[in-house]
């Protein structure tokens, strides 16, 4: 019990402050650790820390222009997947894996201006990945996306031959092309210059993703 001089009005201050746990859709149990920046990546794991070292490859032919210009223009490459699919993004700064009925997209670059919620009782990393089955939320996970997109990961069935690659860690992994989108199941990823938006098309939540922003919805 607060006895202070002058507590009513520090008591009603404390109420007034707000709370991201509404934020949170998906609530993994066990106590908070801290965002992805802080959080090591789950012990055993074998897939590579994620680098700064990222470099675009265009098909013989392509610009980076005509990339750009590509993803002022609505969605109409739609690449349909019967069970999987990763992808890079072409700047190679965001991952996504669509599998199992779920969409997990993680920002693997360090320029985010941004931070997802914490997902309730996370004691691993977060902050930087979102995922999405029928509603969407922020991640709380022990490993990275990183290496999921790559050329011989199996994943990548949907990939074109003139479709751009992007080089991280030693691997070259598989980018879908801005104005273009994955589909599986109900489950559809769209690829834009603004950033990746992932919806489930049969509930219509979903979540958006670029470097300046995120967003659930």
């Amino acid at each position: 019990m607060l006895v202070v001089m002058g507590s009513r009005r520090l008591l009603l201050l404390a109420l007034l402050v707000p709370t991201v746990a509404a934020c949170s859709i998906l609530s993994p149990t066990a106590p908070t650790k801290g965002p992805a920046s802080t959080a090591p990546a789950a012990s055993g794991s074998s897939v590579p820390a994620p680098s700064v070292s990222i470099s675009l490859s265009l098909p013989s032919g392509g610009s980076s222009a005509t990339t750009a210009a590509a993803a002022t223009s609505a969605t109409t490459d739609v690449r349909r997947v019967a069970d999987a699919a990763a992808f890079a993004t072409p700047s190679g700064r965001i991952v996504c894996v669509m599998a199992d009925g779920s969409v997990r997209c993680d920002f693997i670059a360090e320029d985010k201006a941004w931070t997802s919620p914490e997902p309730k009782g996370c004691d691993l990393a977060w902050g930087d990945s979102l995922q999405l089955t029928t509603t969407a939320g922020s991640t709380c996970h022990g490993d990275t996306l990183a290496d999921t997109p790559a050329l011989d990961s199996g994943y990548v069935g949907w990939r074109r031959s003139t479709d751009p690659t992007v080089q991280m860690n030693g691997l070259t992994l598989a980018a879908l092309p801005y104005g273009s989108a994955i589909l599986v199941g109900t489950l559809r990823c769209d690829s834009a210059a603004s950033g990746v938006t992932c919806t489930n098309t049969g509930t219509g939540h979903g979540f958006t993703m670029s470097r300046e922003a995120y967003s659930i919805f």
